[in-house]
Formats: C-alpha cells, structure tokens, sequence
C-alpha cells in the first residue's frame, strides 16, 4: 500500500514537470527559439525564475498566480496544463499498475500531452512528434502481440480502417466543396491510434473526441469566446478520445453494449 502510494505521487509528479518542459517547447518552438536558453523567465519583465520559482503547479500556488518581481499574471493555462499532465500519468498509473505496459502507456500519454497543447496553441504539427508516437504505439502493439499474446490484426485492422476512411472523407470533400476537410496530421494519427486500440476501442476515442469537441466547440462560440468561421484544433480532442479509450478501454464498450 506504502509503494502504491509513493508510485502514485511519483507518476502525478512526472506527468506535471513534464507538462512544464512541453509549454516550454510549445512556446518557444514555433517562434525558432532555443529551448533550452534564456531560462525561464518572466515575459513581462523579464524577471529570470529562481528554481523554487519554477517548480511545477506549486510555485503557481505560492506566488498566487503572479511574477514575484513585478506582480504579472502568470497564464492561468500554463497551471491547467500542469495538473492535467500530473491527473493523466497519476490515471494511466492506476490503471495499469506497475507493470511495462504502464511504461509504453505512460511515455504514450506524455505525447498525446505534447500532441495535443502544441496543436491547440499553433494548430499545426511537428513531424517528430509523429514519429515518436508512431514508435512507441508500434513498440506497445509489438509487447502487447508477442508478450501477453493479444490478437495481432485487431490493430492492423483498426489503423487500416481509419486510414482508409479518412482517406476517403478528405478526397470526398475535396472533389465536392473543394475544401481540405482534414488535416494529413489528423489523419496519420488517427491511423497510429488504430494500431494502437484496435478497430473496436477507435471507434470509441472518435465518439468521445466528437461529443467532447462539439460541446467545448459550440460553448466557446455561444460565449463569443471564438467566432464561428474560426479554424477547430481537432487534434487535442483526438488525444483525449484516444487516452479514454486507452485507459477505459474494455470497460467502455461493455458499458455502451450494455453487458
């Protein structure tokens, strides 16, 4: 119960000092900015964070929300961020145990993160990040094929049908309205994400990521928080239907199916 705990703690903290770094490349990175020089550093007056200053989600508590030298408001999304990085790793934690699933599961939750905050911030898409997703879902794929003796085709089966499906909408849409309906990076990662999930737990992480963008879409609009004709970062809605799926998974579909 002791290391249950403590491994717990251990997870949440990963999952929000790594959040912390990733605003890091999320701010810097589309600028051409070094991620790595200056330090952190307040953008207002250029105050240079002490490291008790930059310690993630509690130095925002202890500052209250504001640069310790000339009192700015720190972004109230860069603490978000934080705790719902430290939420996902404490949560794929619990589900998986220690075990090495929860380490490829882990290391694929840090980059359905980074996947999905530099997609709402820039709405585009690093090809690295890509590659590194598609590395760690094929290695998962692999351990889970080989090692615990899953059903091999199910994510053949799953990435070959969002990819075609995909496919199939973009030209669709394209050869009718003559609009680019969906992004090639929605696309390739709906397609990892099939390999990764299976055909069944896919089409799950679609029907949440639908639900939950229309919602979170349309409030924004209602509010005139975003104007109607605004471009919709798909994307984060994806990674957050693809993690439920990967964190639920059996259980969701039992619940939907009713048994």
């Amino acid at each position: 119960m002791f290391f249950d705990v403590l491994f717990a703690i251990f997870f949440f903290c990963i999952g929000a000092i790594f959040a912390s770094f990733f605003g890091v490349v999320i701010e810097r990175v589309p600028k051409g900015e070094s991620i790595v020089k200056p330090g952190s550093h307040c953008d207002n007056c250029g105050h240079e964070l002490k490291w008790y200053e930059n310690i993630p989600i509690v130095s925002y508590i202890c500052l209250l929300g504001r640069c310790k030298e000339c009192k700015a408001k720190i972004p109230l999304a860069s603490f978000l961020y934080e705790v719902i990085g430290g939420l996902a790793m404490l949560t794929t934690f619990l589900n998986f145990g220690m075990s090495i699933s929860v380490i490829f599961a882990g290391l694929i939750t840090l980059i359905l993160l980074l996947i999905a905050g530099y997609d709402f911030k820039t709405n585009t898409m690093l090809d690295i990040f890509w590659i590194i997703y598609l590395v760690l879902c094929v290695g998962f794929y692999l351990y889970r094929v080989l090692a615990l003796k899953e059903v091999w085709w199910e994510g053949l089966l799953g990435a070959g049908i969002l990819l075609v499906f995909f496919l199939a909408i973009k030209g669709l849409f394209y050869l009718v309205m003559k609009v680019d309906a969906l992004g090639t990076g929605d696309i390739i990662f709906m397609a990892i994400s099939g390999l990764l999930l299976g055909y069944k737990l896919i089409l799950i992480a679609l029907l949440f990521a639908s639900v939950i963008g229309s919602i979170v879409e349309l409030t924004l609009i209602g509010l005139k928080k975003k104007p109607k004709d605004a471009a919709i970062p798909f994307c984060p809605y994806l990674t957050l239907g693809v993690f439920i799926a990967m964190i639920l998974g059996q259980d969701l579909i039992n619940l939907i199916i009713g048994v």
